[in-house]
């Protein structure tokens, strides 16, 4: 992958990363432009680096150049909108978040509540994303679940179906994401070698959030006669091309869920609820970040991946903007 990094010039530029080919990444520096009309100026605070971004530009995905970055927050620096004026802390819903500063649609503005932090605010979007996706699960009567992979947006589903009292049982090979499962309120949390054979084909409810091929199959031998199959993973490696066991899906008579979303309304309401839960202490998504990287250092990341271990990164922004 190649890093390439222009030269600022002038003092009133905006920084920002852009994805220009297949494993090729810059930074860019622009001049500021006058505030569009029906937006707000977001000086960003952090943005929440996404698996999807960096396996956009690994795979390829384009279209090309393209800027990136969907999990963000900070605060209004320019505003002609009296319900969102200038030192408002917010949550911004757009695509192009990997900056220095944003101008934002109002309606892709969502205010703070006083008790949620600029780290949390930036990750409302992949705790909606996951809010979404539980909402879509019947979980009424239903026994207990298995998750499948405890990443980032594994746990956060894992927080919320705990907090709705079902019990979970995670399968995850880390065992320090195991270990954070358990402190997140798992019932047990298992290596995948370690499941016991009455285990398989014998889940009312089996959610995968790995996003890999081999999750998908090791979920599926866990869902049960008439179970449901939640697939919450985002499965983007090898152009998101799968071989699923379809006799298996027959035979036991499977609803095979995808718990994704693309309507911009429900996104934007459930990025509300995630930080209300977030400012009560329900569901803390800044507790499983682990890596907070300057802008500097994000083009290096994208280059590299992130270590094995790693559960959540943030890019960093902080330097001068109040919280």
């Amino acid at each position: 992958m190649t890093v390439t990094k222009s030269t600022p010039e002038g003092s009133q530029l905006i920084s920002h990363l852009t994805a220009v080919s297949r494993g090729h990444v810059r930074l860019d520096h622009a001049p500021r432009l006058p505030l569009a009309p029906g937006h707000v100026r977001v000086r960003v605070a952090y943005v929440g680096i996404c698996h999807s971004d960096t396996a956009m530009v690994r795979e390829g995905q384009g279209p090309f150049p393209a800027r990136l970055g969907h999990e963000v927050s900070g605060i209004i620096s320019e505003s002609e909108d009296p319900k969102l004026p200038q030192g408002t802390r917010v949550a911004a819903y757009i695509s192009d978040g990997y900056a220095t500063e944003v101008q934002v649609p109002s309606e892709r503005i969502i205010p703070l509540h006083p008790g949620c932090s600029l780290a949390d605010a930036a990750l409302s979007e992949p705790l909606a994303c996951a809010i979404g996706g539980v909402e879509m699960l019947d979980l009424a009567g239903t026994p207990h679940a298995v998750l499948v992979g405890a990443g980032f947006m594994g746990l956060l589903a894992l927080r919320l179906m705990v907090c709705r009292g079902l019990p979970v049982t995670v399968v995850e090979p880390r065992k320090r994401t195991r270990d954070l499962a358990i402190s997140w309120g798992a019932e047990a949390a298992l290596a995948p070698e370690e499941i016991p054979e009455s285990m398989l084909a014998d889940n009312p409810l089996v959610v995968e959030a790995t996003g890999s091929p081999g999750g998908l199959e090791l979920a599926t031998s866990l869902a049960g006669i008439a179970g449901t199959l939640g697939i919450l993973g985002y499965h983007q490696s090898g152009r998101g091309l799968r071989t699923v066991d379809m006799e298996a899906w027959n035979y036991r008579a499977l609803r095979v869920l995808s718990l994704h979303h693309r309507s911009t309304g429900d996104v934007m309401r459930w990025m509300d609820r995630a930080q209300r839960l977030s400012a009560n202490r329900v569901v803390v998504p800044s507790e499983l970040v682990d890596r907070h990287v300057p802008l500097s250092e994000l083009p290096e990341l994208f280059m590299n991946g992130e270590k094995r271990d790693t559960v959540k990164s943030l890019l960093d922004l902080t330097s001068g903007v109040p919280e």
